[in-house]
C-alpha cells in the first residue's frame, strides 16, 4: 500500500534531519503549514515541485509511485545522499568510497578474487619493526593506481581519509606547480617556527595577529616569528595587512585559507610513512605517473 502524502513528507523530512521550520524555510512557507501537511493536509499544487526538489525526490516519490530502480545512477546517488541525515553524510560517503576501492582495480573485475573491504576500527599498526625510530604509529593504508587515475585512503574509523584523483585528459603533469614555487614554499615551511605558527593559527578564529602576539602564544623567539611570517605570506600561506599604530607602521597576519593546509600535512605524513603497511593495494597502471595519456584518435568515417 502506498504511504499517504502526509506520512511521506514526515518521513523524508526526518530522514534529512530537518525540523518543520527548516523545511518550511526551504520551501517558502511557515512551520505551521508544514505541520498541517504532516497532519493530513496537502501542499498547494504549485508547491509540489519545490517541495520535491528540497527533499531530493521526484513528485511521484512524494505520492509513493516512484520506482527507484528506474532512475539513473546520479539521481539514485543524490536521493541516497539526501536521505542520509546531514550529520552522517560525510562518514556515509567515506564508507561508500572505502568499500568500493577494490572495484577501481580493473584487472580484478570478473576474476572472482575481488577482496572484501570494510572500514576498520583503527588505522594504526604498532611496531612493525621492533625499536623503530618512527615517533608516530604507522598508518594502515590503501591505494589504487590505474590508467584512469589514483585513489589513496586510510580506511578506518579513527582516521577516515579518502583521496580520489581521476587523471585529467592532458595528464597530471600539466597541472603541477612550478618547481621554483614549490622550493619557495618548502623553504618557507622549513624556517624555524613556521609550522608551529601555522598550527597555532589553524586553532584560532580568523583574525589578524601581530607578530608579538604570535610569539607570546607559541612561545617562539620573536626573531624567528618575524623572519618566518613574511616568507609565508610570500607563498600565500598567510595574508598580510599593513597597520598604522601610534609609534609607527607594522604588519599583522592571518591565514590565507583555513582548510587546505591540514590535508597537505596529512598527505605529507603519508609520504613519510616508514613502512609499507597496506590493508589493500592494487596497481594496474602501465604508464609512469607523469606520463600523459595517449591522445585519443578520432573515429574516421
Amino acid at each position: 500500500m502506498n504511504q499517504p502524502l502526509s506520512a511521506t513528507i514526515t518521513r523524508l523530512r526526518k530522514e534529512r534531519g530537518l525540523t518543520q521550520e527548516q523545511l518550511g524555510q526551504l520551501v517558502g512557507v511557515s512551520a505551521q503549514a508544514v505541520s498541517k501537511w504532516e497532519k493530513g493536509g496537502a501542499p498547494d499544487v504549485e508547491l509540489l515541485p519545490v517541495l520535491a526538489d528540497r527533499l531530493g525526490v521526484s513528485i511521484d516519490t512524494l505520492f509513493g509511485r516512484a520506482d527507484p530502480s528506474t532512475a539513473d545512477m546520479n539521481t539514485q546517488f543524490q536521493h541516497w545522499l539526501l536521505s542520509t541525515p546531514v550529520k552522517q553524510r560525510f562518514s556515509a560517503l567515506f564508507e561508500l568510497l572505502a568499500v568500493s576501492s577494490p572495484y577501481l582495480g580493473s584487472n580484478l573485475m570478473g576474476s572472482g578474487i575481488i577482496p572484501s573491504i570494510s572500514v576498520q576500527s583503527t588505522c594504526y599498526i604498532d611496531e612493525i619493526i621492533p625499536d623503530s625510530p618512527s615517533p608516530t604509529p604507522t598508518w594502515l593504508r590503501a591505494y589504487v593506481t590505474t590508467e584512469e587515475g589514483l585513489a589513496l585512503g586510510v580506511l578506518a574509523e579513527d582516521f577516515p581519509l579518502f583521496f580520489l584523483m581521476p587523471e585529467p585528459v592532458k595528464g597530471y603533469q600539466s597541472n603541477l606547480p612550478d618547481p621554483e614555487r614549490c622550493r619557495k614554499l618548502f623553504a618557507a615551511l622549513a624556517l624555524p617556527g613556521a609550522l608551529e605558527i601555522l598550527l597555532y593559527l589553524h586553532g584560532r578564529e580568523g583574525s589578524f595577529y601581530h607578530p608579538s602576539a604570535i610569539a607570546k602564544h607559541t612561545k617562539l623567539p620573536l626573531d624567528d616569528v618575524l623572519a618566518a611570517l613574511p616568507k609565508m605570506a610570500d607563498c600565500e600561506l598567510l595574508k598580510k595587512r599593513d597597520l598604522e599604530l601610534e609609534d609607527g607602521p607594522t604588519q599583522v597576519y592571518t591565514l590565507h585559507n583555513n582548510f587546505s593546509f591540514i590535508p597537505f600535512l596529512f598527505l605529507a605524513r603519508w609520504v613519510m610513512q616508514p613502512e609499507d603497511a597496506y590493508v589493500f593495494a592494487c596497481d594496474t597502471r602501465d604508464r609512469p605517473i607523469l606520463t600523459p595519456p595517449p591522445e585519443k584518435k578520432e573515429n574516421q568515417s
